[in-house]
């Protein structure tokens, strides 16, 4: 296991302050990655007894990581604990937007001063996603569905028990009917008792036991609707098309197409579909698109950040070369990163991933072959092709390069035939 030390005065002045080591890790790393931080506060050890140690950090992509599980205080009194990076710590390349650590008892907080982390590539292991990681929130959704699935076992086991006993008591109340009418007949034919007071008597059983049917069979369709109603509020389909994504407060499955609100860029084979939703309670939840790959946060009653897919969603499709224009169907700022399938000079399939910059940046994609001379192999050609991100839903292709040897560039016929968004 790597451990690294980090000292940090917490009153953030600086005049004090250790110079930082730069962490660095790499993509696909987690678990075994720790640091041993020391805390002081003008120069005494900060006392952490009762305090709870949290890393919170905006990864180079822009997901965020808060880890309240991940610490362990070694040392209260003199202000030591350690701390270990989860996997999702270590999903995406480059270096952390903002990284520190926070100490929390309650709603009181105190912060370190930055935490410099860099994530290395990682070009050997592939689909590793890259999403937001709160461990309270994660461990809450999970508590969640567990008391759910109880409840709704308990509620099963008890409807059971109750229809069995209403069942047995509507055949006791037919059989007493039937054998009041025997009774009654037997009466008429006989004249045991007068029949005027035989009938008052048996017309009170009779009006007892047809109340006592009328209770029962009102008690069996009530638990019956309510068992319904349970159980279509918390895995049935809602009814109707779904006019607001961010208008959902209550965990189940809604259907949305195009009319609805709040939906992300779909490839057109999830034009329509539905929406599965695990709520903590009306203000906060997780929403996940069935089938797409795309999951958002419903936080404090808003939908939180952005869509964030794993599956690549088609932005355009076609033969882009030189000074044309490719208009997007969607924005592409809506995503994280880009693939990008180019056609090289010695590459006719090749596919960039690439992290998408602000509007009017450029985008230098490359590539090398080699060229055959008489059956041996020299002066490798160099293909170079420019685009840029000229507003949320166009790329332009300036220019399409190719170099061999010491010549000069010229003119390609390198085009693009697709765009992806994705994360």
């Amino acid at each position: 296991m790597a451990n690294q030390d980090l000292f940090y005065d917490m009153t953030k002045l600086g005049t004090a302050q250790e110079k930082q080591q730069h962490l660095i890790t790499r993509v696909g790393d987690g678990g075994l990655k720790t640091v041993t931080v020391t805390v002081w506060s003008n120069g005494t050890p900060y006392n952490l007894t009762g305090l709870t140690p949290v890393f919170e950090g905006v990864k180079p992509d822009g997901e965020k990581i808060i880890d309240t599980r991940g610490a362990i205080v070694l040392d209260p009194v003199n202000g030591v604990f350690r701390y270990t990076f989860p996997h999702q710590a270590s999903t995406a390349e480059g270096e952390y937007k903002q990284a520190f650590f926070k100490l929390k008892r309650g709603e009181q907080t105190d912060s370190t001063l930055e935490v410099q982390v860099r994530v290395l590539k990682n070009m050997v292991e592939f689909g590793i996603n890259s999403e937001s990681y709160y461990t309270e929130y994660q461990q809450k959704v999970s508590e969640l569905e567990g008391k759910i699935n109880t409840y709704l076992e308990e509620l099963k086991i008890k409807a059971a028990g109750t229809e069995a006993q209403v069942e047995a008591n509507v055949t006791l109340a037919k059989a007493l009917k039937q054998q009041l009418d025997l009774i009654q007949g037997i009466a008429n034919e006989r004249e045991i008792l007068t029949r005027a007071e035989l009938n008052e008597a048996i017309n009170t059983i009779t009006n007892n036991v047809d109340s006592i049917n009328g209770k029962i069979e009102s008690l069996k369709r009530e638990t019956n609707e309510e068992v319904g109603r349970i159980k279509e509020e918390v895995t049935g389909v809602k009814t109707g098309v779904l006019d607001d994504v961010s208008t959902i407060t209550k965990s189940g499955v809604y259907y949305f197409n195009s009319t609805t609100k709040n939906v992300p860029t779909r490839n057109s084979n999830n034009a329509d579909g539905y929406i599965e939703a695990v709520m903590k309670n009306e203000n906060n939840g997780m929403l996940t698109m069935l089938g797409t790959g795309y999951a958002i946060e419903k936080y404090n009653g808003k939908l939180h950040g952005r869509w964030v897919t794993s599956v690549p969603v088609k932005l355009w499709s076609g033969n882009l070369v030189k000074g044309q224009t490719a208009t997007l169907k969607g924005n592409c700022h809506d995503f994280g990163n880009l693939l990008i399938e180019v056609s090289y000079t010695t590459n006719r399939h090749a596919v960039e991933f690439i992290k998408i910059p602000s509007n009017g940046n450029t985008i230098y994609l490359n590539n090398i072959g080699m060229r055959s001379v008489d059956g041996g192999f020299k002066n490798g050609y160099l293909d170079e092709v420019v685009i840029r991100i000229k507003d949320d839903t166009h790329i332009v292709l300036e220019k399409a390069l190719r170099a061999t040897g010491d010549e000069k560039a010229v003119d390609s016929n390198a085009y693009i035939t697709a765009i992806y968004g994705i994360f």
